[in-house]
């Protein structure tokens, strides 16, 4: 080996899916000359066909591969049934792990994880991309909010009020308690309307003290949308769809877009998360989706199942 010139890291990728091929992947295949990359599915023609469209030489079908390969830090890509034995296998291992929203449905495992986490001193990092979301970064220059409210609508979708919750309106209820500041919000109230066993809509009432939030989802609006607002000393802000910032202020209008040539994975906070775990390995850097606000966001989700305030 060349003086100066250190091995690269390796980092697995578990679960090949609809979600590792739209948001990950495409990322992960830019970073090659940085990481070595392993991938993982029990598919191996799906297998064979992504390492060859992305260019990445190692893949397995086998998990348990990536122990003698040594990776330190794993992407997992996997159905949330599947989420809790894989992390706790590779957090005990000493593994960097990554993980899709939600960690688990479990709130008991999601505390249980974050514990092994930092007793074995790695990194157990929840994919929450909206926080890294450009436009949702700029909240930032409004100062102290009063008032923040997440709104996500889909067209018509069939689901359970649980997995509802936990698979799209975790990321508005994430939002709203970060931008709030996580560490001082309470759960207020909660309530939803479901028809037949399927949701159609829910909402959740927070509070840290000084500002109010609200995260609302609806899944019969024959829209699909994703609504963020805050009101502070400093106007109002609110954005479209990730990709559009209105600003109010003094009687003046400012409109911002993403640019053109901006990627769609930056627009979403994909790619800013991933390079921020991944920097993280890198330096034996802090966390960049910190532990306690993670949990916070699954024990809100766990209220306003528990609660199950159905409105008929």
């Amino acid at each position: 080996m060349r003086k100066g010139v250190f091995p690269m890291i390796k980092v697995g990728v578990i679960g090949l899916g609809n979600i590792a091929q739209k948001a990950y992947l495409p990322v992960d295949s830019q970073l090659q000359d940085r990481f070595e990359w392993y991938l993982v599915s029990r598919q191996a023609e799906k297998l064979q066909y992504l390492q060859k469209k992305y260019g990445f030489q190692h893949g397995t079908t086998r998990m348990d591969d990536l122990f003698e390969e040594n990776v330190q830090a794993v992407f997992i890509h996997t159905a949330t049934s599947t989420h809790y034995a894989i992390i706790k296998k590779f957090l005990q291992h000493g593994v960097h792990v990554y993980v899709d929203k939600p960690i688990s449905e479990n709130l008991a495992e999601v505390k249980e994880l974050y514990q092994i986490a930092a007793e074995q001193h790695v990194l157990l990092t929840c994919g929450f991309n909206r926080r890294f979301a450009p436009l949702h970064q700029a909240f930032g220059q409004l100062g102290t909010p009063h008032l923040v409210r997440a709104t996500k609508t889909r067209v018509m979708e069939n689901q359970s009020p649980q997995f509802a919750v936990y698979d799209l309106m975790i990321h508005v209820i994430d939002l709203v308690q970060f931008l709030m500041g996580s560490s001082k919000v309470e759960y207020v109230d909660g309530r939803l309307q479901e028809q037949d066993g399927q949701l159609v809509w829910a909402e959740v009432e927070l509070t840290n003290g000084d500002a109010s939030g609200v995260a609302q989802i609806d899944l019969r609006a024959g829209a699909n949308t994703e609504v963020a607002e805050v009101v502070s000393d400093h106007g109002v802000a609110r954005v479209e769809n990730l990709q559009t910032l209105t600003h109010d202020h003094d009687g003046q209008r400012m409109i911002q877009s993403t640019p053109d040539w901006q990627k769609m994975l930056v627009t979403r906070g994909f790619a800013p998360l991933i390079e921020a775990f991944l920097r993280a390995v890198e330096n034996d850097g802090p966390n960049p989706v910190s532990p306690a606000s993670v949990i916070k966001s699954h024990t809100l989700c766990d209220r306003l199942i528990q609660s199950m305030k159905v409105i008929k």
